[in-house]
């Protein structure tokens, strides 16, 4: 074996011995039970009452070294699949497996006092790489509580290098921000900024004053003397705020008169520089782009 080979052998051994302490560390911090007190699915906001129905254990789980142990609620019997996780990249990576055959990927973080993983079947999907399950995505977004203990947040920041989207993957990534914000630090990161959000009916523009006031306008295309025709219609106006983690609009305007005078909140899931993740006031999650 020639230097070059043992240099290269003696590195490789060094990265490997550094991953898996990074791993041990990330294992010890998820032992222990947890409760699933939140539940998006492709979409589809699971209310907290019903997350003991919709999934099989109850929502229970139990961490013990590399394994994760489900009580089924149907018939009592216990379900064991193999934990392996990857602290070394951003975000979090993690797998879950039966008989060396992976089932299930995704990522994951510590989040004040609690779990949030986002996690897809790796055979209907690719790699989670945001937080987010919105409808199409066939993924599920899981926050978690830790059952008789305290946990603490993630410090660490992603380096540029890390949150760089790979050549062949342009999916946009939002994990870089991803975390829980308080009330303050929501409104001063929404204040003044307008957000383009794509329904079926259109482009809906949301312009958030730094006066405590919004309107949103409809932008779509119409047909004029055979010409198309790009049209802004406003739609409505009125006051907004951020409290206890959802974005309230007090709709004192509006084209439809059943919603004047009228409070609607959105529970804010992320937001970036770039990007606004919500569920909207029908459980729907939806995700707006910033234009200003």
């Amino acid at each position: 074996m020639n230097r070059l080979s043992v240099v290269f052998t003696v590195c490789s051994l060094i990265a490997l011995v550094s991953v898996a302490a990074a791993d041990d560390v990330e294992l010890k911090r998820l032992q222990g039970h947890w409760q699933v007190i939140e539940l998006v699915e492709d979409g589809k906001v699971i209310p907290p009452s019903a997350i003991e129905d919709w999934l099989p254990s109850g929502g229970k789980i139990e961490i013990a070294d590399n394994a994760i142990v489900t009580t089924s609620t149907d018939d009592g019997k216990k379900h064991v699949r193999i934990l392996e996780v990857d602290g070394t990249q951003y975000p979090k990576g993690i797998e879950i497996k039966s008989r060396d055959q992976r089932e299930v990927w995704g990522i994951y973080r510590f989040d004040n006092d609690r779990l949030l993983v986002c996690v897809a079947d790796t055979s209907e999907a690719t790699r989670p790489r945001e937080f987010s399950a919105k409808a199409g995505s066939k993924r599920m977004l899981l926050t978690l509580k830790p059952v008789g203990r305290k946990i603490t947040a993630d410090e660490r920041k992603p380096s540029k290098s890390e949150t760089k989207e790979p050549a062949d993957h342009p999916e946009p990534s939002t994990a870089g921000s991803a975390r829980s914000l308080t009330d303050e630090e929501a409104t001063k990161l929404l204040s003044g900024s307008t957000w383009k959000y794509n329904d079926a009916h259109g482009a809906l523009v949301l312009a958030l004053g730094t006066d405590g006031n919004f309107s949103t306008t409809r932008e779509s295309t119409e047909m004029r003397l055979f010409k198309k025709v790009f049209v802004k219609a406003p739609v409505s106006n009125g006051s907004w705020s951020v409290q206890k983690g959802k974005l309230w609009f007090h709709i004192k305007a509006s084209n439809d008169p059943d919603r004047v005078n009228v409070k609607v909140p959105f529970t804010l899931r992320v937001i970036t520089e770039k990007d606004l993740i919500f569920v909207d006031y029908v459980g729907h999650v939806g995700q707006a782009v910033r234009v200003k």
